[in-house]
């Protein structure tokens, strides 16, 4: 069965190319959607800070867990901390 981001459980893990980065904290729509468009990721090397990552980076979904596009784990070193506060309009769906 294929998996969907919507059903992503918290603690799936989360890879750059090989490198396991962190861990999925939940799931996120815009408003009433029930269409998955942002993670929070629970960054390693950011001390598992809470961060916003666009669901348009998921490059894979499999057993191992979800595989971002980019490679390189610095490419997401501006990716911005997440905090309810910040992001009314997001609406936690897993």
């Amino acid at each position: 069965m294929a998996r969907r981001l919507e059903t992503l459980q918290s603690g799936t893990p989360v890879f750059c190319g090989e490198k396991r980065v962190g861990s999925v904290d939940g799931v996120y729509a815009e408003g009433s959607s029930a269409v998955a468009e942002y993670m929070v990721v629970r960054w390693a090397s950011r001390d598992d800070t809470p961060v916003l990552i666009a669901t348009k980076d998921v490059e894979t979904l499999e057993g191992r867990g979800v595989t971002l596009i980019g490679d390189d784990p610095q490419q997401y070193v501006t990716a911005p901390k997440y905090e309810d506060k910040l992001y009314p309009s997001l609406r936690r769906i897993n």
